[in-house]
């Protein structure tokens, strides 16, 4: 209930979707993340001044608090976003892209990644006026989508990924729970 009267089932799924919830309990793990912070500030704020302190958290506020970029741009250009499926609304490319095999999320968020993602994909498409900018590139996302997934085509995720590391370009496979679960970072971060 939280994730359609906050605005997030109304930013969530593809475009033209029907609205979309986000596949875990969000509502539920913010307003428990916000009553921890609200407890440690709590409990900080006693050690200082000797006081209690009432704790204040409401689901529907936790879900208005992580709307971040969608409410700043309704409040500063007025604009009421819509959903994008996996694109960011204003860094490109900064979204999943097809591969030989499955997806791949490529976060060049800046024109000195972009740049570096295009020599590696041996493209000189940086150097045109509609991708040459972070602003011109989002005004242009569906034409550089297209581009970048024509030559992301060659190899399968797993390869790209290798390649893009080498260079440090923010990228990662999009994994089910279960390859998720298995992964070695998980399992050494002990995670499960």
């Amino acid at each position: 209930v939280v994730q359609g009267m906050g605005g997030l089932m109304s930013v969530t799924g593809q475009p033209n979707s029907e609205p979309t919830r986000v596949g875990t309990s969000i509502g539920d793990i913010t307003a428990g993340l916000f009553t921890a912070i609200g407890i440690n500030a709590a409990l900080y704020d006693r050690k200082k001044t000797g006081k209690g302190t009432y704790i204040d958290v409401s689901m529907l506020d936790c879900q208005i608090a992580i709307l971040e970029n969608a409410i700043a741009r309704y409040l500063a250009k007025n604009e009421i976003p819509k959903p994008m499926g996996s694109r960011h609304p204003s860094i490109a490319p900064f979204e999943a892209f097809k591969t030989k095999d499955s997806h791949i999320i490529i976060a060049a968020g800046n024109d000195k990644l972009f740049e570096k993602l295009c020599q590696l994909l041996d493209m000189n498409i940086f150097q045109d006026e509609k991708f040459k900018t972070n602003s011109s590139r989002a005004q242009n996302m569906d034409e550089l989508k297209s581009i970048l997934e024509k030559k992301l085509s060659s190899k399968g995720t797993s390869e790209w990924v290798s390649l893009m590391e080498k260079e440090k370009i923010p990228c990662g496979p999009i994994f089910n729970i279960k390859e998720a679960v298995e992964n070695p970072q998980i399992k050494a971060r002990n995670m499960i």
